[in-house]
């Protein structure tokens, strides 16, 4: 015997079977669907930028997600997870040194957090030339450490002044730099004029004079000059 069901038959077992689809665990939540239809780079750049904003709303399901399907991703979320902890905590490691564990995309997001350090080497500090003083002898600005000895001092003029007969020759800085080492030339009446920059020597006592360093003479003969 043949049964044939009527119109309001298969249009109340379409319905039955629409609703059914409608009510199975096919396609998940809402939030499932929406990282089906995401792909793997997607769903890991919402994730990553979930962390660095502290927003945990999500972050089940899109951990479950990547790791149903997206093997490498969930891998460098929880690489970068364990690795920010540990440079909030610590502070910034060598970029270089966490590539030893890490992956090197997981070390670049790092580095964008400025959670690793350049790997880039520090210029070397610069060495300061040591002046050679012509003849032996120390530089102008060690003069302040010899006071009441006898050495023979050595530096660039920088100006020259002079009261009466007497002459001021300013070496390393310029009048009125407190920090200048001056020649005095008691009583000598005048000098030639010397250029900026001349290499003066002299030898004596080693004297101040509101704090500067001095050495006081009573004839220009005893200045040498190196040009």
């Amino acid at each position: 015997m043949k049964f044939e069901l009527s119109p309001v038959a298969l249009l109340g077992a379409s319905l039955t079977a629409l609703l059914l689809a409608g009510c199975s665990g096919v396609g998940g939540s809402a939030d499932e669907a929406g990282y089906n239809s995401a792909s793997c780079r997607d769903a890991l750049a919402t994730a990553i930028q979930r962390e660095r904003t502290g927003d945990a709303s999500g972050a089940v399901t899109s951990d479950g997600w990547l790791s149903d399907n997206c093997s490498t991703e969930i891998h460098i979320l929880t690489d970068y997870r364990s690795a920010r902890a540990m440079a909030e905590q610590s502070g910034p490691d060598s970029c270089n040194s966490w590539t030893q564990y890490i992956n090197e995309e997981t070390v670049d997001l790092l580095r964008q957090d400025g959670l690793c350090t350049s790997d880039v080497p520090a210029p070397a500090a610069e060495v300061p030339a040591v002046e050679v003083q012509p003849g032996g002898g120390i530089a102008w600005d060690q003069a302040k450490g010899y006071v009441g000895s006898t050495q023979r001092v050595c530096g660039p003029l920088v100006n020259m002044g002079n009261s009466h007969d007497d002459v001021f020759l300013n070496i390393g800085l310029g009048y009125p730099d407190p920090e200048r080492f001056t020649i005095v030339l008691w009583d000598v009446g005048g000098v030639e004029p010397i250029a900026p920059g001349t290499m003066l020597c002299t030898s004596g006592v080693i004297t101040l004079y509101q704090d500067v360093a001095q050495i006081q003479q009573r004839s220009a003969s005893s200045v040498e000059l190196y040009g």
